[in-house]
């Protein structure tokens, strides 16, 4: 408002201030935003066309429902603006799409999907209320970790967890592409769009957060969304021979 006030009232004066760069920091917030409600799209699509889940990692997909989950849960309560997280909310509807779609064409929405669905939800709800007691990590843990106190609240560990689950759902999907030389039915343009709006995203954090636990996690994020992209870039989809025997 402020910022508005002194656009309208003294451009000079606008220029000289920090309010150009927020501006552009709300306005590539929002670009993020939008972006995001369509960023899983041409993966759902793409399953959906090729009535196949082939070379697509079930940890892969469960952990990061289960982090966009606990990134919504992290944040919400925090008041922080919408337009530094607000992609999460979107991502989190696509990735539970996402999520019953895989489970659906690879073997049916079974106890056993029904019971991680529930154990996530619980899980996501405990985080939110932080239900969680601060507890404390071992002074070894602290020491190889580098941590300044080894207390870790419950808000800590809500921002912390989706990074960890972020890694371990990526690094099956990595290794997957790796060993099977292909990357299956992964779309292109989903991990893309994902760079795109992982390094937009860091440079607003960097701009409205003092958050180093949301810093970190856009630049883990943005690491390995480019991994990925290399490795569909280099290895390319599903061979014909797998394409058609899934056929």
């Amino acid at each position: 408002d402020d910022c508005l006030q002194q656009l309208l009232n003294n451009t000079t004066a606008f220029l000289e201030t920090e309010c150009p760069k927020v501006l552009v920091s709300k306005a590539i917030g929002y670009a993020v935003i939008a972006g995001s409600a369509l960023v899983k799209l041409p993966q759902i699509l793409k399953i959906h066309r090729a009535g196949s889940v082939a070379g697509i990692s079930h940890a892969s997909v469960l952990f990061e429902f289960v982090a966009t989950l606990v990134n919504v849960s992290y944040f919400l309560p925090l008041g922080y603006p919408f337009s530094t997280w607000g992609e999460n909310a979107f991502l989190l509807a696509q990735n539970s799409a996402l999520y019953i779609l895989h489970a659906h064409m690879s073997g049916g929405l079974h106890a056993s999907f029904l019971l991680e669905a529930s154990a996530a939800c619980a899980s996501g709800y405990v985080l939110y209320r932080r239900l969680v007691p601060d507890f404390v990590l071992p002074a070894a843990a602290c020491g190889a970790l580098g941590l300044r106190r080894c207390t870790v609240s419950c808000e800590e560990l809500a921002g912390t967890l989706p990074m960890l689950l972020g890694l371990v759902g990526r690094l099956p999907q990595i290794a997957q592409n790796l060993r099977q030389r292909h990357t299956g039915e992964l779309a292109f343009i989903t991990y893309l769009l994902n760079v795109a709006g992982a390094g937009a995203r860091l440079f607003t954090t960097l701009q409205e957060l003092d958050d180093p636990i949301a810093l970190a996690a856009v630049v883990l994020s943005l690491g390995l969304n480019l991994v990925i992209v290399a490795q569909i870039l280099l290895l390319g989809g599903t061979p014909k021979k797998a394409a058609n025997k899934a056929a």
